[in-house]
């Protein structure tokens, strides 16, 4: 480490404007530098895998605005010396549907290792389980209350 850090001047929003989600085997990344990210940690280039001839891809989720968020965690285990982020998405999705329940079942079956890129309200994108991938821990739905 050679440099501290400065203050921002930006303005920061929260909040999450898109969601991309995929089947972390199709996905390979390589990583970069720019004048922003100095050493490798950043995402240059994202591949997709190839499947009965046919390009894998990221589906977009879309959702309301200010409704989903995310949070990052690190643990410190000072006994164990061990380290590691424990990263969060929460999403929320409108109206209950079964095609967006049958999009979940085959999204998690099997308790799938996913590929999850989030563009925040600040015109950043975040990836998610970029190491060993991320997984699906909990749904919840139900109707509300107002009409």
């Amino acid at each position: 480490m050679t440099n501290g850090l400065t203050k921002s001047c930006d303005n920061n929003s929260g909040g999450v404007n898109k969601l991309w989600l995929a089947d972390f085997s199709n996905v390979s990344y390589v990583l970069g530098t720019s004048s922003t990210y100095p050493t490798s940690e950043w995402v240059h280039s994202i591949t997709m895998a190839t499947a009965s001839g046919s390009p894998t891809k990221f589906y977009e989720i879309q959702t309301n605005k200010n409704v989903c968020n995310f949070t990052e965690t690190v643990s410190i285990d000072l006994n164990n010396g061990t380290t590691f982020f424990n990263q969060v998405v929460s999403v929320v999705l409108s109206r209950r549907e079964t095609t967006k329940r049958s999009f979940i079942d085959k999204l998690i079956a099997g308790q799938k290792q996913i590929a999850c890129i989030v563009l925040d309200s600040n015109g950043n994108y975040w990836y998610f389980g970029l190491e060993e991938g991320a997984y699906i821990t909990a749904i919840e739905g139900g109707s509300g209350t107002a009409k």
